[in-house]
Order: C-alpha cells, then structure tokens, then sequence
C-alpha cells in the first residue's frame, strides 16, 4: 500500500489542533496590584550611594511608615531588593547578612548583573499553587546542582558532597546559617527527620526507591554535626550524587530536606493527635495530611529553599514573592532573586494556555509549548515584544511506544513479545514524515536510544530498524502467520481471528504526542494494525498503567543523556511502579519488590537488570553498551523521531534567559542548569 505524503497544512487541518487566530489570548485574569513608586538610597558597589526609583509590583497591606533604625556601624556585605530593605527598616526581618548563610553560594549570571523589581506571569494547566513554567522560572531545592553541560553535580544547597574512593561512602557538607524561608535554621535535624521518620516509616515510604537500597540494604545516615553527615551504602554508588543528590529523580517533593519543624506537627510521633488533626483536614490518616503538608506545590504553609515562595493561591491564579531568605548571590553580592515574584495563571486546558501564549499573556513560556505551532507562537510573540527562542530537546525519542508483553490475553501476549512484531512496528513507521510536518525537518530520523551527545552513543544503534520499509514490515508480519482479512484492511489475530485492533490511552503533555500518534495510526495501518486511542489525566493513565489495564503506551523518550540513562527501571529495563511504561509490568513489579509480587521474567529480561545494576555500580561502559544493542535488536521500544528542537516564548526585556539554552528535557531538569534566579525584567 502506497501512503500519501503528508503535508503540514493538511495535517494541522487534519487533527483540528491548530492554534491559529486563538489571539482572544488577552483572556482575562487577576489584575496586579500595583504599589507607589518608592525612593530609597541603596548602597552600591564601592559603597557609593545614589538614588533610585524601584517600581515595586506586587500585592501589598499598607501600614504606618515606621522609623528607621540607626545606620549601622559595619557596613553590610551584602545588597539585596528595595522590597526587602523596607521590611529590614520597618523591623519585619533581620538584615540580609544575617538571613544569607556564611558562605552564601555564588551564582553565575548569563549576561549581566540584573536589576531588582518586577514580577513575571506565566501559565500551567495545572490546579496547584505551582506547576509547569512556574517551577521553570524557580530552581530546585536539590542537595547539589547539574552542570551547565549536564555531565557533573555541582554545589548548590550543600557546599560540597564528597564520594569515598570505594564509591560507598558520601560526606556531605552544609552551609552553616542557611534557612528555611521563614527564617528557621536549615541543619541536619532536617536530614535526621527525612531519613528516620519518613524515609523509614512504612506509612509514609512503604517500600523505599531502589536508589536508596541498593545491594538490597538501605543505606545509613550517620549525623556528625549539625552541618555535616554521611550516607554509606551497602554497594558502591558512583552516580548517587549525580542522580539522586543533584537530580529529584523519583523524589518529587520528598526530597531529602524537609522543614522538620512545620512537618513534626502532622506526624504521629510528635504529635500524639496527628490523626484527629488529619480527620479534621479531611483525611483517614495522618501520613496523608503529613504527605499533603509536605507537597511544596499543595501547601502554602511549607517553608521552602527556593528562591521563591506560594503566598496567595485563587482559583484563577497562584501568587509566588521571592524567598528573603535564599541562599544565593551574584558575583557582586547582591542576593537573589533579582524579580520580586511570579504570578502563575491557571489555563483551564492547552488550547486556552495556547491562545494566552499567542495573545501576549504570558512573560515566560515553554513547558507545554510544540514545535508543530512555531510559525503561530512566533507570530504572537513579533506582536507581544517577545521572542522565540530554540533549545534542544535532549530527549532519544519525542514520542515512543511500548507494546504490553505482560498483558493477560494469552493470545495478544504472544504477538507484542514476537520481535518480528516490534520490528515491524517500527519499519513501518515514515520518520521522515514526522520530522518534516511536526519538526519542520530539525529532528533525527532514529531508533530510540540515547543522545549522540552520551559517551555511550553508536551510530548503529539509532539505525536500528529505522528505515522505512513497509515491505519488510509486511513480510515480518506475514512471517508470524498474521493473515488479512478477506477486505486486506486488517491482520487477524492468530487463534481468535478477530481485526487487530488495538484501544489504549495516552496523556498529552511536553511534545506533540496526539499529533504524532495520529500520524503513526495511519503508518500501522498500512500494515493492517489499527489502534484506538484516547487521552486521559497523567493520573488515571498511571493507575491503569500499574494495574497491568493498558496493552500499549507511550510517552518522550527521555533518560536518554548520561545524567539519568539506566539509572532506574523505564525504558531499557521493564519498571513496575514507573507509571508510563507498559512493556513489562509485572516483571517491573517482580524486580522491585525482591521476587515478592509481580511475574518473574525470562532470563532475557533479568539480563537487562543485571546490566544496569552493574552499570550503576561500576559506571562502566560495557554493561550500557549491552543493554543498548539489546534496545536496538529487540526494539523494546518504537521511536518516532529524536533530538528536535523546542520552542520557549520569552518577553524581550526578560533577560539572562540562554538563548542558546541548554536541553529542554527532565534528564537535566529543563531550566535548572541555567539558573533561572538570576532572569530579571530590564526596565531601560
């Protein structure tokens, strides 16, 4: 059969997903307050002082002026916002030396020292205080920090972490006066209570991450001071402090330092009546007002390390003010951050977020923004005094597939785990289709693997069965007894001679997935697959995903660059808690518990765990090597195409935004190793 070539005006018309003459984006949303032009004489560098005007926008109470203390005899080290100043005057915060920890940490600018004053808006689809690109113009409270280039951990709320030569032991040095945002020292009492009443605490952590368990025995945590402590492993661990230290990989908000005294209130063990409390906030237990409590996107309460913090929360629209109490400054002392706060508007779904980004609404956007509408979003931001800015994606595949080989019909099973079957899948899929109507010709052609930026790249693992050959595919097809139907529009499957026809569910989010796989349902029905599909919530997806209900699924192939490659059960290994993957469920949930649940896999499959367990304890390159040829001969996973371009729509007087960026994938946490506390709004 003989595909027609798709063009992109025809494919935006197909899918109805155009967000062409969506400019009603002037949607409304909470006005900002403004306050009074404010003079105040700061003291600048080489303690020359001259006067000002700060325009502070933000939401205010206005009170009686009080009067300024006595200038100090020392002079400050430090210089910090206009805002800040006025409360250290009027006596609501101790000055900026004593809230910045001894040895604040130095953070680079992109292209200059910024100003202070301002708050951005950006938009999420999203119910919680924070999500999305509001959490890309913040940083991550992680011990440590990615590179710039993604290959190391640098410091970041912890000075320094120190690996033992054997790689079991790591010592991990704090920053002695930091604090929590409301003004509560940041010690290893924080680490202390993580560690032994929530990590250890089976209400709360039922069975603890691989990561924190490896060789089979949690790790311990020796406290040596209130600044320092220590982590020993059972087995060696060369890229814990890359991964689970400057990474969030698998924590979420469960980092490892948490604000021990707001959290002992909910907690049973400090709290004998947590759980009358928990009834009160509408929970059966207390570890669920407790896990709720400590949800840094959910809470306004939390104290939080980050540079900036939730103070108002409506329906329509959350309200961020920068943290006074932020560990960091720029090279010439000045703490950051540099914006006075963000106000996160609340699409109610993308095609809503999509007419805001085009109408001008938004001063930073890229979380949720698609290659596929570059020329409209470049549009809206020429008339919105913006610009799009192209950052690479990081990611081996944009969209890839899995086909369930743990599904319970028997007859199904046997068809998705025939390799003949997945490699038929993939050489029927027209990658240059889909780079040249969704990527306008800038992605890879590829088989999923890793970035060709990874020291573990090989040319003939992206070759791997990418080709588009729909001969091939049809003759590996015919080769497994999968007959037509007498109208040669289906295969049949094998024993029920039924239409392969195959219904599942996605969720649409970070790359064109609907677009995309509206593109492969045409490419597999040309070799007689039909598949049904629909989009759901992330959270359904999830629970379907693990309770075995979904025969395929697919999501961006990330964890492709050498910061998280391998380093957990997802794509090269089957996972069984991970909650987009299906390919091996049961054998996922069989690794992860010991043997104690799921299926034990065959012996092909405990070969891949093995490989990545040594892999993680060695860093070795032969062991990722095995486990990427295994991806490109059994093709684990159908990758449409790889390492594309992606879009973020950014205002033009907000500045030390990277231009050239660094990877627009989770492998790098997207903003983080660009350090968005240092963006400002340049007002000349």
């Amino acid at each position: 059969m003989e595909l027609r070539k798709h063009t992109r005006r025809d494919f935006i018309r197909l899918t109805g997903l155009t967000v062409a003459g969506v400019a009603v984006a002037a949607c409304t949303q909470e006005p900002e307050v403004v306050e009074k032009v404010v003079k105040e004489t700061v003291v600048v560098e080489k303690e020359v002082a001259k006067e000002v005007t700060v325009v502070v926008e933000k939401e205010v109470v206005v009170e009686p002026t009080a009067t300024p203390p006595p200038p100090t005899a020392i002079p400050s080290k430090y210089r910090e916002a206009p805002m800040l100043a006025e409360k250290v005057a009027r006596g609501e915060l101790p000055p900026v030396d004593e809230r910045l920890p001894e040895e604040p940490r130095v953070c680079p600018v992109t292209e200059m020292i910024g100003e202070y004053g301002g708050t951005i808006t950006v938009g999420h689809v999203t119910v919680n205080l924070t999500g999305g690109d509001c959490e890309m113009a913040m940083d991550e409270p992680n011990p440590m920090r990615i590179s710039r280039d993604a290959t190391r951990a640098v410091e970041h709320v912890l000075k320094d972490a120190v690996l033992s030569d054997d790689y079991t032991e790591i010592t991990c040095y704090m920053r002695k006066g930091m604090k929590w945002s409301d003004g509560t020292p940041l010690t290893t009492e924080d680490m202390r209570y993580w560690y032994e009443d929530m990590l250890l605490n089976t209400d709360i952590t039922p069975v603890p991450q691989i990561r924190f368990r490896p060789g089979g025995e949690i790790m311990k945590l020796t406290v040596i001071d209130d600044y320092t402590y220590k982590l020993k492993f059972a087995v060696p661990v060369p890229a814990f402090v890359l991964v689970s230290m400057a990474h969030r990989m698998g924590l979420g908000d469960n980092r490892p330092f948490v604000p021990a005294h707001y959290l002992k209130q909910f907690h049973i063990k400090y709290n004998p009546d947590a759980d009358a409390l928990a009834k009160e906030k509408g929970f059966d237990f207390w570890y669920q007002l407790h896990g709720r409590e400590n949800t840094a996107s959910q809470s306004l309460d939390r104290p939080t390390l980050r540079a900036y913090k939730p103070v108002r929360d409506t329906p329509s629209m959350s309200f961020l003010q920068r943290n006074p109490y932020y560990h960091a400054v720029d090279p010439e002392g000045n703490q950051l951050p540099y914006l006075d706060g963000i106000n996160m508007d609340k699409a109610a779904d993308l095609s809503v977020l999509d007419a805001k980004i085009v109408g001008g609404t938004y001063d930073f956007c890229a979380f949720e923004m698609r290659i596929l509408y570059y020329a409209t979003y470049a549009d809206g931001a020429a008339a919105s005094n913006a610009r799009i800015i192209l950052w690479q994606t990081g990611k081996g595949g944009e969209v890839i597939y899995q086909v369930n080989m743990n599904w319970p019909d028997q007859e199904w099973r046997d068809v998705f785990s025939d390799v003949r079957f997945r490699r038929a899948l993939s050489l029927a899929v027209n990658r240059a289709d889909i780079n040249n109507v969704i990527y306008f010709g800038n992605a890879s052609e590829t088989a999923f693997t890793v970035v060709p930026v990874s020291r573990h790249y090989k040319p003939e693992y992206a070759q791997a069965y990418a080709a588009f050959d729909l001969d091939q595919a049809n003759a590996l097809l015919d080769d497994m007894g999968l007959e037509w139907d007498a109208d040669h529009t289906h295969r049949l499957w094998p024993v029920s001679k039924q239409p392969m026809i195959i219904s599942w569910d996605l969720f649409e989010s970070e790359t064109p997935k609907g677009p995309i796989t509206e593109l492969m349902a045409e490419y597999w029905k040309a070799i007689g697959i039909e598949i049904q599909w629909k989009s759901i919530t992330r959270t359904l997806l999830s629970q379907k995903v693990q309770s075995n209900e979904e025969p395929m699924s697919l999501w961006h192939g990330d964890e492709t660059m050498d910061t998280l490659f391998l380093r957990r059960e997802k794509w090269f290994t089957p996972p069984g808690t991970q909650d987009v993957s299906c390919w091996g469920v049961l054998w996922g949930l069989w690794y992860e518990t010991l043997g104690e649940k799921g299926q034990e896999p065959p012996e092909q499959i405990k070969e891949l765990y093995r490989w990545m367990e040594e892999y993680n304890q060695t860093d070795a390159d032969e062991p990722a090597a095995k486990v990427l040829q295994s991806q490109a001969e059994n093709v684990w996973n159908i990758n449409s195409v790889g390492n594309a371009p992606h879009p973020l729509f950014v205002r033009n007087n907000l500045k030390n935004v990277s231009e050239t960026g660094g990877f627009w994938t989770w492998d790098s946490l997207w903003t983080y190793p660009e350090y968005p506390e240092q963006w400002f709004l340049q007002k000349s």
